[in-house]
């Protein structure tokens, strides 16, 4: 068996400060490998194969097929004030265009 991380192992391990991750055991304990508690110590310990795992499982995969990712032609939340005035105009301009 491996040893365990301390906490000062584990945030150099992944590059995270000490206090982010003793708040974030408490806060957020998603936010970190699953932590190995023993019994009767406080002490916030973690094996390598552990980290390793929750590692390999938060890679991200970059996807180079351009028809893989969505096109987005409009824009999310609400319009802006000239985007909904060059749709008012829009809209005004077609039936001028229909008429004749």
């Amino acid at each position: 068996m491996k040893p365990l991380l301390t906490v000062e192992q584990l945030a150099q391990y992944i590059h995270k400060s000490v206090n982010s991750i003793r708040s974030d055991a408490c806060r957020n304990p998603q936010s970190l490998p699953p932590i190995c508690r023993l019994p009767n110590t406080k002490r916030l310990l973690w094996r390598m194969e552990d980290v390793e795992a929750w590692l390999a499982g938060h890679v991200a995969i970059q996807v180079t097929d351009a028809s893989a990712t969505p096109s987005r032609t409009t824009r999310r939340g609400r319009p802006t004030k000239a985007e909904t005035v060059a749709r008012q105009r829009q809209a005004q301009a077609q039936p001028a265009l229909a008429r004749g």
